[in-house]
């Protein structure tokens, strides 16, 4: 049973080839950029020490869980390199290169919170949205497709 709840790359990237590997790859890549450093670095920017930063990120968390699962996609390794990647994120905002909070103490609490909250909401909404669900006899099919009836796979 515990050998079952273990992801193996195959799980990880899709499948087995270069192709799928350079697909996982790019995806990881495009949703780092988006989902991760601008959706942050933009409401961090433009809400700074209020507290409307925390119910704005979950606001947003749903459209991005949305994106990465319409591509089917595991957001395992993402989710692990935005954990890791948002400590050091927060930790160098406000530094002696960074002119976008001068004069301005950062609420460094709230920062994290708020940042880790929205990641922790992408991975768990993303992760709900591509849980099979059965629709038919035996047919399963991700959560998210069963808002869309008119589209068939082909």
């Amino acid at each position: 049973m515990l050998c079952a709840m273990i992801l193996g790359w195959d799980d990880i990237i899709g499948g087995t080839s270069i192709l799928a590997f350079l697909i996982w790859l790019g995806l990881t890549g495009i949703f780092y950029l988006v989902a991760y450093i601008a959706a942050l670095n933009t409401f961090d920017h433009i809400t700074k020490n209020s507290v409307i930063k925390i119910p704005l990120l979950l606001a947003v968390a749903p459209v991005a869980a949305f994106l990465i699962s319409i591509f089917s996609y595991n957001p395992l390794a993402l989710f692990v390199l935005m954990m890791i990647s948002n400590y050091f994120r927060v930790k160098n905002l406000g530094g002696p290169g960074d002119t976008r909070y001068q004069g301005l103490t950062l609420n460094r609490p709230l920062f994290y919170t708020a940042s880790y909250l929205y990641i922790i909401a992408v991975y768990g909404l993303s992760a709900w949205y591509q849980h099979p669900v059965e629709v038919a006899d035996g047919i399963t099919t991700p959560y998210w497709k069963t808002w869309f009836p008119d589209i068939h796979e082909n």
